[in-house]
Order: C-alpha cells, then structure tokens, then sequence
C-alpha cells in the first residue's frame, strides 16, 4: 500500500492499516529485484473502480498470495471493515497475479478478478493485529495459472524457526522510508528472531518475528516497513519456497537505517492450516459479501470521478481524489 493510503486509512477509520502502539505498516526496503516466475503465487491488491466510475488507484495497497484458482490469502487487516459497504477495500478490491512491474496495472496485465467474498477469523483483533490473517474469494476463477502458482504451505513437522534459515519477503516496495522508486517486484533477504527479542509488547506463539539482513555492498538492511502488507514470508528449503508467514506489520522509520534494529512481524500460515481449509472447503461463513449493487449504491454516492489523463482507458485515483471519495462516504454515513 502506498503511504497516500496510509494517511487515508488513518484519516478516515475506513480501513484499519494502522493499529495499536506501533506504527503496523509493511514494504520491502532495501530488496533487490525479484523474477514473479520464482515467486508465482505472489499477487498485488488494488482498488479499481474502473467498471463503476472509470477511475482506479495507481499503486497497489497489499499483497497476497494464490490458495486456489478462486481464494487469495492475505492480512485481514488489509480488508477489515467495521462498516464495509462504505469502504473502497472492502468493495473494490481487484486481483492481479503474475504483476513483475506495478506500473503494468491496469492495461499491461494478464488478467484481473475482482473480490466477491472476504473471510477473517472471529477472533481476529483490529488493535492488536493478534490473529491477522484473511482470504479471498473471488468473483470468478483466474484463468492465467496453474496449480504451479497456488503457494506451498508448511506441512506437519516442518521446523524453520532458526536464525541460520533463510527466509524472503516479497513484495512491491520501497528503496528507503516514505520512498517509492522500485517498479519491478522486490524480495528481502530476512532472518528469524525469536519473539522475546521482538521490538514489540503483543507478540504471540502464531506470530513470527523477522530482521533484515545488511548488505555488504551498501551497508543498508533489507526489511519490510511500510505498505505490502498482506504478502508473503517465504522459507526456502533449499529447493522450494514454502510459504511460513504473511506481513502484518513493521516500524514506520528508519526502515532499512543498519544502525536501528528494525524488527518486522508476520502472521504464522502453518498455526491457521485448519481454518483455511475450511474456507476453501466452502464451510466458512464470509464475513462480507461484495455485490454490483453495492459497488453501485457506493458510487452513486460519491458521484462519477472524471477522468485524470483524458485516453478512453480512464484515469487513476490521486490521494486528494481518493480522499475526497472516502470523506464523502463517511460524512454520509455519519448524518443518517
């Protein structure tokens, strides 16, 4: 997520992004380029309105990865909601998968879905991020992959919390703090820590605890800080990339600074195994549900937002444009 959409979360209590004492933010800083073939479950969130109002936002505001050709696992707190209908992320999320440049979206991609369903736990905290983990279902299936793209999970037995295992953050992220140069898909070279050495007071047993690795060459450390919340935390085993964790949420400066111990913290995948089964077993009950119509009720609201380049292909959200939408909704929510 852009730090624009930061600010809007917090400006508007729409969408909580930002939570607790902490600053709960995740971008991969300091990455080096990552191939989306080496990582093929990998997907970007955006919020597209395109159908609706020919508007859509420029950058994409978490990430998440392929369960299936119709479920996406992300961080609920990426999609959480107490008042869904009148929320841009809850509503108008999109799915793009195979997205190597950020840019590419919306007219140079494969394909995009957009979301139907969300699903989160019913003891999901919105304060403490305790439990942050969320999926997807899409309105219909992705028809560009394969099973080759849906992520490896963590099998029974399967021990990774070690300081001398190797793990990677992927994601679309910054060069520094508050800095969004990288275009092309990023990966962070990260390191287990173990929780009682974590920066943070509300660590719990499904939480995993990561710091960057310093690079030789420049000094700096690769870490997540600020907005590819949602995305993945890989384990390479030493032949495959199994998915451990999802970003929950990191410092807000000195991201990437050496000189700083900067921790971030990752929902653990394998303590939820169970209850992401049952989603995809279609046994779960969603705790929202997406339609045309309210997509429709939502931006009647608001009115039609024109178009910022003038091609046919229409126009993406700036902050201001954005921020007026989601000002416009709550105003409107607060005087019925």
């Amino acid at each position: 997520m852009k730090n624009k959409a930061v600010l809007l979360s917090t400006l508007i209590g729409m969408s909580c992004h930002l939570a607790a004492s902490e600053d709960y933010q995740a971008y991969i800083v300091n990455g080096t380029d990552a191939s989306i073939t080496t990582f093929p479950s990998y997907v970007a969130l955006f919020v597209d309105l395109i159908d609706y109002n020919n508007t859509y936002y420029e950058g994409n505001y978490c990430g998440g990865t392929i369960l299936n050709s119709t479920h996406i696992l992300t961080a609920a707190h990426c999609v959480y909601s107490a008042d869904p209908d009148n929320n841009l992320y809850s509503l108008f999320t999109t799915v793009v998968p195979d997205l190597q440049y950020e840019s590419y979206f919306p007219y140079n991609i494969t394909e995009k879905k957009r979301v139907a369903k969300i699903y989160y736990r019913d003891d999901y905290n919105n304060s403490t991020l305790n439990n942050d983990i969320a999926i997807l279902q899409l309105e219909s299936p992705l028809t560009t992959i394969n099973t080759s793209h849906y992520a490896n999970r963590p099998s029974t037995g399967t021990t990774y919390r070690s300081s001398s295992e190797t793990f990677y953050a992927v994601g679309h992220g910054n060069t520094k703090t508050g800095v969004d140069e990288k275009d092309y898909l990023q990966k962070a070279s990260l390191k287990y820590v173990d929780n009682s050495s974590c920066n943070y007071s509300n660590m719990t047993d499904t939480k995993l605890c990561m710091e960057g690795v310093v690079s030789p060459s420049n000094g700096l450390e690769a870490s997540t800080c600020q907005g590819d919340s949602g995305g993945p935390l890989y384990w390479y085993s030493g032949s495959n990339y199994i998915q451990v964790g999802l970003t929950s949420f990191g410092p807000s400066t000195f991201c990437g600074d050496a000189s700083f111990n900067s921790t971030s913290v990752f929902t653990e995948v394998y303590d939820y195994q169970a209850w992401i089964d049952t989603v995809l077993a279609g046994t779960e009950t969603a705790k929202y549900i997406a339609t045309d119509a309210k997509r429709q009720a939502y931006v009647d609201s608001i009115g039609k937002e024109p178009s910022s380049s003038g091609d046919s292909g229409g126009g993406a959200l700036g902050f201001m444009s954005l921020l007026f939408m989601s000002l416009f909704a709550l105003v409107r929510r607060s005087i019925q």
